[in-house]
């Protein structure tokens, strides 16, 4: 049980953990802007990450390794329905870099959690949420039967919604995930 004086103890961040945090919040401040994720930021981000877990953090090189491919890899279907940008899937390689394997996954989680309220949030700000909630029932209907078919699923021309920068959701989720960690 963490007591009150306990509190701003707990809550102080590794150097690794603070600097993906920094991280994460240029990438959300360059997705809103412009809708876009440098590559210096993320890739940059991701040797430095690996640096970190190679020869200063208890991470190891080898987790990081998997983390950084992990990330990619999980959010590459996503980017092939033109649900993500490619921006936002070298962002969570970035964050699996930092973190490593199998932490990335619960990074993931809570990411896709927090995407997913920002996506209700701005779907219903915009009073789209019924269009929203159409777009997921025929995406996943659709989904479901065209792999039963043996085909690859794509997107069809579903009404947009609007376009919503998903570097605050990879943000929100990790830099919640990231003081969930540090409090437990």
């Amino acid at each position: 049980m963490i007591t009150l004086p306990d509190l701003p103890t707990r809550l102080l961040l590794s150097p690794a953990d603070l600097l993906l945090a920094v991280l994460l919040v240029v990438a959300a401040v360059s997705d809103w802007r412009t809708y876009r994720i440098p590559n210096w930021l993320t890739m940059g981000g991701a040797l430095v990450g690996l640096a970190l877990n190679a020869f200063v953090t208890d991470v190891g090189v080898l987790r990081s390794l998997g983390g950084l491919g992990l990330g990619l890899v999980l959010l590459l279907p996503l980017w092939a329905l033109r649900v993500l940008g490619a921006g936002d899937v070298k962002l969570m390689a970035m964050v699996g870099a930092f973190v490593g394997a199998p932490d990335v996954l619960v990074a993931l989680a809570f990411s896709l959690i927090a995407g997913g309220i920002a996506a209700a949030g701005f779907a219903l700000s915009r009073r789209k949420g019924l269009q929203m909630l159409r777009n997921v029932q025929e995406t996943l209907v659709a989904s479901v039967v065209t792999i039963a078919a043996g085909h690859a699923p794509s997107l069809g021309a579903m009404p947009s919604i609007g376009k919503l920068p998903y570097a605050i959701g990879i943000c929100m989720g990790c830099v919640t995930w990231i003081i969930y960690r540090h409090l437990n």
